[in-house]
């Protein structure tokens, strides 16, 4: 009696290890893969965090774009028709409108400024489509770059569109460089403008899951 009763107090360890509440193989498996989904969501949520002000920023640069597209839409319009009436000194005439040069070199540089910031923010749409990943929380700011993008791809239009007929008027006028400058640097804008549209709608269609 008293050694069946000690071989049963020596069996009572190894029956707590067999108790069933200890986790299992496939249970702590099946932890692991929780844990890692739970990491999972917080780095997307975390990365979220910061594309989507990123992409906030970004719209309101594409804003600012097409208003300064609009802007020389006009200043060009004002300078063709100054450039229309405008003679080049001669001996015993002198120059009709001398601060012509001036501003036309001064557009030419506002306006390759303006195509260089619109190359840069694509470059930064880019970078941000590459890493944004299907999530409801970045469609409204991905919505608002393709609608700024849209915007300046309809402003740039109109801007090259000008260009091409205001070449002529710069060349005749005797500026020739001005002319070239105006003519690259318009097809330039309206490329970038088209590819900040494209690269939008496909960083839309991303974060949608579509």
């Amino acid at each position: 009696m008293v050694r069946a009763l000690s071989a049963a107090i020596l069996l009572l360890p190894a029956a707590a290890y067999a108790n069933p509440a200890v986790p299992s193989f496939e249970g702590a498996l099946g932890e692991i893969r929780a844990a890692v989904a739970a990491t999972r969501a917080a780095q997307v949520k975390a990365k979220a965090g910061d594309i989507g002000p990123r992409l906030s920023t970004l719209a309101w640069d594409l804003d600012r774009a097409e208003r300064d597209a609009y802007r020389l839409r006009n200043d060009l319009r004002w300078l063709l028709q100054r450039a229309r009436r405008y003679q080049k000194p001669q001996p015993g005439r002198p120059e009709t409108d001398p601060s012509l040069r001036w501003d036309v070199q001064r557009f030419t540089r506002d306006l390759a400024q303006t195509t260089r910031d619109a190359q840069w923010r694509l470059g930064d749409l880019r970078h941000l489509s590459a890493q944004a990943e299907k999530d409801e929380t970045l469609v409204g700011p991905a919505s608002r770059v393709v609608d700024a993008a849209r915007r300046l791809k309809n402003e740039s239009n109109w801007l090259v569109m000008d260009a091409r007929f205001g070449y002529w008027d710069l060349m005749r006028a005797g500026f020739t460089f001005e002319g070239m400058d105006l003519d690259r640097n318009s097809r330039d804008l309206d490329d970038h403008a088209r590819d900040l549209q494209s690269e939008g709608d496909k960083l839309l269609a991303k974060v949608r899951g579509s």
